[in-house]
C-alpha cells in the first residue's frame, strides 16, 4: 500500500512539475516576444537549472546572450543546442563567433554530429535496443529448449545488451567543457601548488578527462592539465 501511495506520489508530482514548467515557459516565451530580454532570460535559466528544457529554448536564450555580447554563454547554449538537436545549421554560428574570438575546440565532424543524433534520439534507440534484446532471448531459449546453440543470436545479444548499456550511461560521447573566465591558470596537477602549464583566456571549449570535487582534468591541446571547476562550464 505505501509503494503504490510513492509511485502515485511521484507520478502526480512529476506531472504538476511538468505543467508549471511549460506555464513558466510559455511567459518566458511571451516576455521573448515583448523583447524584454533579461526578463525572458532569467525564467529561462530558472527552467533549465532545473534539467529541464527545449531546444527552441536553448535557442533563445544564446540569442540573449549574443545580443549582450556575452559570447561564452553564447556558444555554450549553442553547443547544447546542436548536441540535443543535431542541427548542423547552427555550426556556422557558432564558427563564426569562434573564429571571431580565436578560440579553439569549436571543429564539428561527422563523428560530433552522429553522437548528436544518438543524443537526439537516445529514448528512441534504447526502446528499441530493448526489443531486440527481448528477441533474442525468446529465441536463444527456444534454440536451446532444442539442444542447438545459437551462437550467433548470443553474440549479437551480446552487442545489444553493451550498446543499451553505452547509451544509458552516456558511454559513447566525450564529455566537453567552456573555459568561462579570463586570465585562468591551467596547472599539471590538481592543487594549487601544482605547476603552472600556461594562462588562457575565456571561451576555448576542451575535453574533459576527468572531475573532482575542485578540478577538472582535461585536454589541453593534446597535454593533460587542471582547471578550477569554477571556471569551467561542462556542455
Amino acid at each position: 500500500m505505501i509503494s503504490r501511495l510513492i509511485v502515485v506520489f511521484i507520478f502526480f508530482g512529476s506531472f504538476f512539475t511538468s505543467l508549471a514548467n511549460e506555464e513558466l515557459q510559455s511567459q518566458a516565451d511571451s516576455l521573448f516576444v515583448q523583447q524584454k530580454y533579461t526578463e525572458a532570460f532569467q525564467l529561462y535559466e530558472t527552467i533549465f537549472q532545473a534539467g529541464n528544457f527545449s531546444e527552441s529554448m536553448l535557442l533563445k536564450m544564446a540569442f540573449i546572450k549574443d545580443g549582450l555580447g556575452n559570447y561564452v554563454d553564447a556558444l555554450y547554449y549553442l553547443d547544447m543546442y546542436y548536441k540535443n538537436s543535431a542541427d548542423k545549421s547552427v555550426v556556422g554560428k557558432i564558427e563564426e563567433i569562434s573564429n571571431e574570438k580565436n578560440l579553439i575546440g569549436y571543429s564539428y565532424d561527422d563523428s560530433h554530429f552522429f553522437v548528436a543524433l544518438l543524443n537526439k534520439y537516445r529514448g528512441q534507440i534504447q526502446l528499441l535496443m530493448v526489443a531486440i534484446a527481448i528477441f533474442l532471448s525468446v529465441y536463444i531459449f527456444k534454440k536451446r529448449q532444442l539442444n542447438e546453440k545459437p551462437v550467433t543470436a548470443s553474440v549479437f545479444q551480446l552487442i545489444s545488451l553493451t550498446a543499451l548499456l553505452l547509451i544509458a550511461n552516456n558511454s559513447y560521447r566525450d564529455t566537453y567543457g567552456i573555459i568561462s573566465q579570463n586570465s585562468t591558470l591551467l596547472r599539471d596537477g590538481p592543487s594549487a601548488g601544482a605547476e603552472p602549464v600556461e594562462m588562457v583566456n575565456k571561451g576555448h571549449k576542451v575535453t574533459v578527462l576527468h572531475r573532482s570535487a575542485v578540478w577538472t582534468k582535461i585536454d589541453w591541446e593534446g597535454e593533460e592539465v587542471y582547471i578550477r571547476n569554477g571556471k569551467i562550464k561542462i556542455i
